[in-house]
């Protein structure tokens, strides 16, 4: 069964062997959608701000900082897989992401369209700068959800290999 909020449910399916191949594509599908439905209903907004300069800036600091946080995030969970990460590292993230990423982005960009709301962020360039930090909180936070669930989900193994 697919727990589309639950983490620690994954998490529990996942140490009891109890995630099917096609659960684990429904979690990878999940995955892949929430972070695209968001930008195609425009929950993740666009930046406002019509100065080029600006604008181009801004965009340049955004793909450097995800870029850096993806990379650093996944080498993150990875290290959090302590137990057999050839086996375990891809399903356990697929499957641990969607959930975390589900909830974490409700949570974010409800946050950002309430302070959006903020009379200091009706300038573009505020309202700009307000969601590029609100993007890389999300996206930090979704990495650092993860790696604590695969670590919880080691010990959840380890304690079961002991048994």
């Amino acid at each position: 069964m697919i727990h589309f909020l639950r983490t620690s449910r994954v998490a529990n399916d996942l140490a009891a062997r109890g995630v099917s191949p096609g659960e684990q594509a429904g979690y990878l599908i999940i995955s892949f959608l929430a972070w695209t439905v968001p930008f195609y209903l425009y929950l993740i907004p666009a930046p406002r701000a019509e100065d080029s300069r600006f604008a181009a800036w801004m965009w340049l600091v955004e793909f450097v900082l995800v870029v850096a946080i993806f990379i650093g995030g996944v080498h993150y969970c990875l290290r959090k897989c302590r137990v057999d990460p050839p086996a375990n590292f891809l399903v356990d993230f697929s499957c641990l992401y969607a959930p975390v990423a589900l909830t974490t982005s409700i949570a974010i960009w409800i946050a950002f369209h309430v302070a959006a709301l903020l009379p200091w962020f009706s300038s573009a360039y505020a309202y700009d700068v307000l969601r590029l930090a609100f993007y890389l909180a999300a996206t930090l936070v979704i990495f650092w959800r993860v790696g604590e669930h695969m670590e919880r989900l080691s010990g959840m193994r380890q304690a079961a290999h002991r048994a």
